[in-house]
């Protein structure tokens, strides 16, 4: 008969029957499968070996992270987003309407805060650094944009 025929799922099924009974087993074996149950059946319900240590990593990285999350730098005491925007306006020479793909955020280098303000004119990229607190522009790119 073809490999895996219908005679070698009959003998497999006899031989499951018969494992189940133990009787084919020797006395110390029968104690050993007897250990290996009462083993199980104890550690049913307990936590893996590792998993109380993941459990406490998990939680460390949780409160560890969620300050991270409502730690936003505002502008309250510093000259402004819309005052940032002008100063670079102005120095670029654009105006406003004619500024495209216009972002403004704070960022923080060294310990200080900036605005960094970037917008696109017809032909050029423009990026600067603005200082917060006073103003000052530290640093500005100009980029050419790929002609059409």
């Amino acid at each position: 008969m073809a490999k895996g025929g219908k005679h070698l799922n009959t003998r497999s099924r006899r031989r499951s029957a018969g494992s189940r009974s133990g009787a084919h087993l020797s006395e110390a074996d029968r104690a050993r499968a007897a250990r290996c149950r009462a083993r199980h059946i104890r550690r049913r319900g307990q936590l893996r070996a590792g998993a109380p240590q993941m459990l406490i990593m998990l939680l460390l990285c949780v409160f560890m992270i969620s300050p991270l999350r409502g730690c936003q730098i505002t502008d309250s005491g510093f000259i402004g987003y819309a005052a940032a925007q002008e100063i670079a306006f102005g120095d670029a020479g654009i105006s406003q309407d004619k500024a495209n793909d216009v972002s403004a955020e704070m960022i923080k280098l060294d310990g200080q805060l900036y605005y960094k303000v970037q917008f696109s004119g017809s032909v050029t990229d423009y990026r600067y650094i603005i200082d917060a607190e006073t103003g000052d522009i530290l640093a500005q790119g100009f980029y050419r944009i790929g002609e059409t």
